[in-house]
């Protein structure tokens, strides 16, 4: 039986690749266990701790960088503008809804049930229509 893979936060305990030193604080791709063995290097060094070590796995990884390219790259909406987003409860559509209201836009989003839309109601504190 093999552990659930998904990006995480670890501590180097020990390491034979040169490029990362007991002690290091990496996130990357790992076993969501207490210890995992990595031999291929799927690993970041985390160079900045001021910010809680979890947002490497939240908004400084792969959720925030898909959300940001996503929403300011490809989309590149205008303030005002309406921005519907699906699965709105998402790692990433939760950040792309954050992201369209910082700019001034009008968000609608989905989501799978009416208790994820009812969540989701409450991070975006939707706009009332008039």
């Amino acid at each position: 039986m093999q552990p659930i893979s998904g990006y995480g936060v670890g501590k180097v305990l020990d390491s034979e690749n040169p490029e990362f030193n007991k002690g290091d604080l990496v996130w990357g791709m790992t076993g969501w266990e207490e210890y995992s063995l990595i031999t291929a290097p799927h690993l970041f060094k985390i160079q900045h701790t001021d910010v809680p070590l979890s947002y490497y796995t939240g908004i400084l990884g792969m959720p925030g960088m898909t959300a940001y390219v996503g929403f300011y790259e490809v989309c590149s909406p205008k303030q005002g503008e309406c921005v519907f987003i699906s699965a709105a409860s998402g790692a990433v559509g939760q950040l792309v809804g954050q992201f369209a209201k910082l700019l001034g836009c009008y968000v609608v989003g989905s989501a799978g049930s009416k208790d994820k839309n009812e969540i989701t109601k409450l991070i975006y504190c939707y706009q009332e229509s008039s």
